[in-house]
């Protein structure tokens, strides 16, 4: 998300911890994306995550836990593990072998928005994948983005098509050539960002009002 400074490192710290642990809970298929876990590391979770199974059950035996706890864990896990392997082979069997390589993928999220952008066959598909990432992912393309964007600045302007209405705040300054455009740009993130705070300070004194305005009510009620 591309928030900027340190609000986005925690974000993306906080989003990181989650993700890993719904998917050793759950091993939802879609959190292989690279720009989640990717397919190697879902993998390895997810095989860590069912022979890490046998290994807590024995670990807990050993320590003199109870014997009812014991047995019903082995219960569960010789019913658990056969029949998520049985529906994981059914599901592997299913889809199409064309997506099988992403299971065991190295690729990361940089290699995957880089890719995108390159490959991308019109401007908005290219502005989706840079302006809605963290430019951290694809800073080692910085360059050809910003050329790409000066080389189409005017057109834009001209078109004004609706998805560089979504992301032009996204977009950096110095990216933007024209001098006019860029100033009026500025300006207009600058008073989106008071009206944010004004917007903030109403809401909170409407919050604040608003059961003095009750009370009020009530006792004239009275």
């Amino acid at each position: 998300v591309p928030l900027g400074g340190n609000a986005e490192i925690i974000v993306s710290l906080g989003a990181r911890v989650i993700i890993k642990v719904i998917t050793d809970f759950t091993s939802i298929v879609q959190f292989r994306h690279p720009c989640e876990l990717g397919g190697m590391y879902w993998a390895f979770g997810f095989v860590v995550t069912m022979g890490s199974l046998p290994v807590i059950i024995t670990i807990y035996a050993s320590q003199g836990g109870a014997a009812s706890v014991v047995s019903l864990a082995w219960r569960l896990l010789y019913t658990l593990i056969p029949s998520t392997l049985i529906m994981f082979g059914i599901f592997f069997y299913n889809i199409e072998w064309e997506y099988l390589h992403t299971f065991v993928s190295m690729e990361t999220a940089e290699d995957y928005t880089i890719k995108a952008f390159r490959e991308a066959d019109d401007d908005k598909k290219k502005a989706e994948v840079v302006f809605t990432h963290s430019k951290h992912i694809w800073v080692s393309i910085e360059e050809e983005v910003k050329s790409w964007v000066e080389a189409n600045w005017r057109r834009w302007m001209e078109e004004n098509p609706k998805w560089l209405q979504n992301v032009t705040i996204q977009i950096p300054l110095e990216y933007i050539p024209v001098e006019r455009d860029r100033q009026k740009e500025s300006h207009r993130r600058a008073s989106m960002s008071r009206g944010s705070v004004l917007l903030a300070a109403v809401t909170n004194g409407e919050a604040r009002i608003a059961p003095a305005v009750a009370a009020a009510r009530r006792r004239k009620g009275r």
